[in-house]
């Protein structure tokens, strides 16, 4: 219950904001696009009602994992192996990387998820109403008993639109104002008898190629999905924006088909003009699923469309399809990302409750404290490792580093020595008696691994152990064969015992 709630109180208030930006993109979209064909003002449309659904549903759950995962291990820098790190008990070495946290009373969030649900239920309701009146309407037509004109106009559009292998019923009805089609698997379109009665020819053609264009296009089907799409986000008056312009690019697209395939453009806008007169002139009081020739409310704007000729070039419009894709995909999948994060607040607990857990804090606290001083430099870091993989794995990148650069300078040194290191010895021993007991090579005065700087000097250092814990060091240039120094190491005094 609680995961449902949060899920649900991020979907809706992340809703707000990003359905009004992707509306906004979409109209300046299709505000580009104005002057080329209806089909792409259409998908751009479509494409932001699609959006307007998925934009929250992805940040609701994106912030869903963010919560159920919330602790990040601290970054580790490149100091932390070179110095033991400095415990402090009262730091948190565990870093909390979530997004801003806006947290709501308890009773407005039951309060705004009630209503939804509320709303949700109401908006479902309608839709299964509408369902019902569309069966209702069609169990209601009767058979059509076409005569010449008619058969041969619905053979002519049977072969202009390919309506695939489904069989389109053509029917008629005594109740409805305008032509109507519906139909998942099998598509009908109903036709008025008062139409049929008039028997004008024109507006016959009109209607019957607009109807077989809507099966062609499938756009019964897609009408539906949209409504389910739109279902959720419906509390959005920028949702609804975007359903009426779905509606309305859709008959632009059927007027454009007709005009193009069936009928002169200016005869059918005349057609236009007498169907659409016929139809209510308020909404239907029966709210249906059906599509029809009178489905937008932009007469004027059909008209206007109708008439007018191609402005854009076929090139530039591409381009600027193109780019209005990017216009309306980028800060959508961006404003994804921006995920405000809404919680309940907790409830308050109670004061016994909360003193038990207060000492419970202050236990660990003093149990954090008392490791800290008992911890040695190096138990720290072992500590460290065994929490942290990502230390761990810094640690290893910094010995296998160090020993790479170790082998550059090994071998930068045995390129640079020009005497042997038995001759060091034996220079070594003819300046001090004794046993040999180590001889290294080395240099001082590095420009950079691998390099010596001009004053820099290459050496043998030879240990020579005379007796009783005393030993000399020699100190043989590895150019020249001469004694740079020599030193005195003295036997280290034992401690007296405390």
């Amino acid at each position: 219950m609680k995961i449902s709630s949060q899920l649900l109180l991020n979907f809706l208030l992340n809703a707000v904001w990003q359905i009004a930006l992707v509306t906004a993109l979409a109209s300046l979209g299709a505000w580009l696009l104005r002057s080329s064909s209806a089909r792409y003002r259409h998908w751009i449309w479509v494409s932001a009602l699609c959006l307007a659904l998925l934009i929250p549903a992805a940040t609701s759950v994106r912030a869903y994992f963010e919560t159920a995962a919330p602790t990040i291990t601290a970054p580790v820098f490149i100091s932390e192996a070179i110095q033991p790190p400095t415990l402090d008990a009262n730091v948190n070495t565990n870093n909390t990387l979530l997004p801003p946290v806006i947290q709501l009373n308890t009773d407005l969030v039951f309060l705004v998820l009630g209503v939804y649900g509320i709303f949700l239920l109401y908006r479902s309701f309608r839709l299964v109403q509408a369902w019902q009146n569309t069966r209702t309407i069609k169990r209601n037509a009767l058979e059509l008993e076409a005569d010449d004109d008619v058969a041969s106009i619905i053979n002519k559009c049977e072969s202009e639109f390919d309506s695939g292998s489904r069989r389109v019923r053509v029917l008629r009805s005594e109740t409805l104002p305008v032509p109507v089609t519906m139909g998942l698997a099998q598509p009908a379109i109903i036709l008025p008898d008062t139409l049929l009665r008039e028997g004008n020819i024109d507006l016959l053609t009109s209607a019957i190629g607009h109807e077989f264009i809507h099966i062609a296009r499938r756009d019964y089907l897609l009408n539906f999905i949209y409504e389910l799409i739109y279902l959720p986000i419906s509390f959005h008056p920028a949702a609804a924006l975007l359903r009426r312009r779905i509606k309305q690019t859709r008959e632009l697209c059927c007027d454009e088909l007709v005009a193009a395939r069936i009928l002169n453009a200016e005869v059918y806008a005349r057609s236009l003009l007498r169907l659409a007169g016929s139809a209510p002139s308020l909404r239907r009081l029966s709210v249906t699923t059906t599509v029809g020739i009178a489905d937008a409310d932009i007469l004027e704007a059909r008209i206007m469309s109708l008439l007018a000729k191609p402005k854009m070039i076929t090139r530039w419009r591409k381009a600027l399809l193109f780019v209005v894709s990017i216009l309306l995909l980028v800060p959508c999948v961006a404003t994804a990302a921006i995920n405000m994060r809404f919680e309940m607040e907790p409830a308050a607990q109670d004061p016994v409750q909360q003193e038990e857990r207060n000492k419970q804090i202050e236990k660990e606290k003093q149990a954090r404290e008392i490791r800290a001083r008992e911890m040695t430099p190096s138990d720290a870091i072992k500590e460290k490792i065994a929490r942290d993989p990502a230390f761990a794995a810094e640690l290893e990148r910094r010995r296998e580093v160090e020993m790479e650069m170790r082998a550059i300078t090994q071998s930068a040194l045995m390129k640079l020595a020009r005497i042997s290191m038995e001759q060091a010895i034996q220079i070594a021993t003819s300046q001090q008696t004794g046993t040999v007991m180590l001889a290294t090579l080395g240099a001082k005065g590095w420009e950079e691994p691998g390099k010596l700087a001009k004053d820099g000097v290459v050496f043998y250092r030879v240990e020579i152990a005379e007796g009783e814990g005393v030993s000399t060091h020699v100190f043989v240039n590895a150019i020249d064969g001469t004694v740079m120094k020599t030193e005195k190491e003295l036997p280290r005094k034992q401690r007296s015992p405390q």
